[in-house]
């Protein structure tokens, strides 16, 4: 497997100074140095996130298109992402999606918790692989944030946008009650932290055209969301967060010609240089492009 492209989605993190490299992605500065480099305005992407803009499908279409149990009637389907968050002084803090342990074995309990709950608003909560589907026969008019904008982050403390944002936000507190009297006593031994919640992002109207089919790009990656639907055989790219790059790439391994950082609403793009680097490189951004030239960019790649 030959990788041309890196794309690690959290690379980039606000600093008191500006940006900063992730502690995780510090191992491969050296090589990073010297790299010609360039900037573009990037909304907040997580692997599964990221794999949709260049697919340029939305994630609970990809997911819905794998999945064989779409119940009849279904109008709508929303990604469902568990969470861990940790109370703060004045917030609710959010662990970053790739240091929270998940496997298709979690995803099947979940399910089975939360459904019963959700058969009295039509709705029902699917495995595919380690991802989670929320399936609605009513579709929802709400707009809340991607999960890459909130994990790592706090979680919003405003009412999501929409006629039906009341009803979401209802929804979404009634579950994190039942997930409070129902803790994995499985995840407490395996010493993995508690599912205080699950976030609806990444919605999609239900069903939709065949042709979802043949947009699918050979990725490699480590996300258990993106790893349900993602093929990597023959993969030349690599979708990562920080957290779990070392199970792609062994420390000190040759990075491929293109690595994108990402995080924190831009991108860098770093390309290799016949000159020889040397120094640190410069994470403050300069001369930012807008986000659709880079979508543009690397979609004429791949």
């Amino acid at each position: 497997m030959s990788i041309d492209l890196l794309i690690i989605t959290d690379a980039l993190l606000q600093h008191q100074d500006g940006l900063q490299c992730h502690p995780d992605v510090l191992l491969w500065q050296q090589q990073l140095a010297g790299r010609r480099c360039s900037w573009y305005e990037c909304a907040a992407k997580n692997p599964l996130g990221w794999y949709s803009a260049l697919t340029e499908c939305a994630p609970a279409a990809l997911l819905a298109a794998a999945s064989s149990s779409i119940p009849v009637g279904t109008r709508q389907v929303w990604v469902a992402s568990p969470y861990h968050a940790q109370l703060m002084r004045d917030a609710v803090h959010v662990l970053p999606e790739g240091q929270l342990a998940w496997t298709a074995d979690d995803a099947v309990r979940l399910c089975a918790v939360l459904n019963p709950l959700l058969a009295e608003e039509q709705m029902q909560l699917l495995n595919v692989g380690a991802a989670l589907l929320l399936t609605c026969k009513k579709a929802l008019d709400a707009y809340p944030h991607s999960f890459a904008a909130i994990a790592g982050h706090k979680l919003p403390d405003r009412h999501h946008d929409g006629e039906d944002g009341g009803r979401l936000d209802r929804l979404l507190s009634e579950l994190q009650m039942l997930l409070f009297q129902h803790p994995s006593m499985e995840r407490h031994e395996r010493q993995e932290s508690d599912i205080n919640g699950i976030w609806l992002w990444g919605s999609a109207e239900w069903p939709q055209l065949d042709e979802l089919a043949s947009r699918h790009i050979p990725v490699a990656t480590r996300n258990p969301f993106l790893q349900a639907i993602a093929d990597g055989r023959s993969a030349r790219m690599i979708i990562s967060d920080s957290a779990r790059l070392d199970e792609l790439l062994q420390t000190g391994s040759a990075l491929p010609e293109m690595v994108i950082l990402a995080g924190d609403g831009y991108a860098a793009v770093m390309k290799k240089s016949w000159l020889p680097g040397w120094g640190k490189p410069d994470w403050q951004p300069k001369s930012v492009k807008a986000e659709p030239a880079l979508l543009s960019m690397l979609q004429s790649q791949l």
